[in-house]
């Protein structure tokens, strides 16, 4: 019987409902399956046959000891899922600016500072009147802020929820009407797709900030151009989240997620069989 622990945190350490149906499919396949904080004891890792890092929602408020953590589970016995090293270069989100050098299609990007003066010097580099900057250590949008080139002070509060460097981006407005779009795949295979649409007069998405989310179905090259964003990983991930946001323009890359991603299955009932059966595989 193998024995699957799914990597909670410390906050939150039981099963998250996008997760509960995987956890069923996988016990109907012969799994006993458990979850254990990744902020925790060591010791249900340690014996896991599989270790599937599933909600370590908190893991950007400890950043130093999450890395450490995911080099312990280097040296596990099980299979871990992601692989630690993916994980690892995944976990600051310069990794965008490694993926655009590979040919992803990000929105112009600038790596800045934590001051107001880097964050206006980045704008006027880009050429923007208005920009979101986003933490490279973070997640969930946490720390994310609009600034506006001719307000001071809206670019000194974004210095000021920065804790480490920043990226710098135009605001994408067709988030406020088209939505981003979240493509699922498991093992390199597309499972499901919804879209995620901010509330009235905001541009986060998640549903902490009001966002909602539903199915969508992708056309042929929507989805030929997120399943292309794999190709372009240091490594290859056994599960792994898309975002994008389809601009009539072009398709622009907003994250590649391989640590805990919200998946989605619960707007797709056949989604935690087909994880389940990947996994138990592994």
């Amino acid at each position: 019987m193998k024995k699957v622990v799914f990597a909670t945190c410390r906050s939150m350490p039981g099963f998250q409902p996008d997760d509960a149906p995987i956890a069923v499919a996988l016990e109907a396949r012969g799994c006993t399956v458990a979850p254990a904080a990744w902020n925790g004891p060591f010791e249900p890792f340690a014996s896991a046959d599989l270790i599937v890092v599933r909600s370590t929602w908190d893991y950007f408020d400890e950043a130093e000891a999450f890395d450490a953590w995911l080099q312990r589970l280097k040296t596990v016995a099980g299979v871990v899922c992601n692989a630690p090293s993916l994980m690892l270069w995944n976990s600051n989100k310069k990794y965008l600016l490694d993926l655009a050098a590979r040919g992803a299609p990000l929105p112009d990007t600038l790596l800045s500072q934590p001051n107001a003066a880097a964050l206006t010097a980045a704008m006027d580099d880009l050429s923007l009147q208005e920009a979101v900057v986003k933490p490279v250590i973070g997640a969930g949008a946490s720390g994310l802020t609009i600034m506006q080139r001719n307000d001071k002070s809206s670019i000194e509060r974004a210095a000021a929820a920065l804790q480490h460097e920043g990226l710098v981006q135009p605001l994408i407005p067709e988030i406020r009407t088209l939505g981003e779009t979240s493509c699922t795949f498991f093992h390199g295979q597309f499972s499901h797709a919804v879209v995620k649409r901010p509330k009235t007069n905001s541009i986060l998405v998640q549903a902490e900030h009001g966002g909602r989310t539903e199915p969508v179905t992708l056309t042929p090259p929507q989805l030929a151009t997120a399943r292309s964003m794999l190709d372009l990983l240091p490594e290859p991930a056994l599960f792994a989240r898309v975002d994008m946001v389809f601009t009539k323009a072009a398709p622009l890359l907003m994250e590649v997620e391989v640590i805990e991603p919200e998946l989605f299955v619960l707007h797709d009932p056949t989604a935690p069989n087909r994880f389940a059966d990947l996994l138990t595989n592994l």
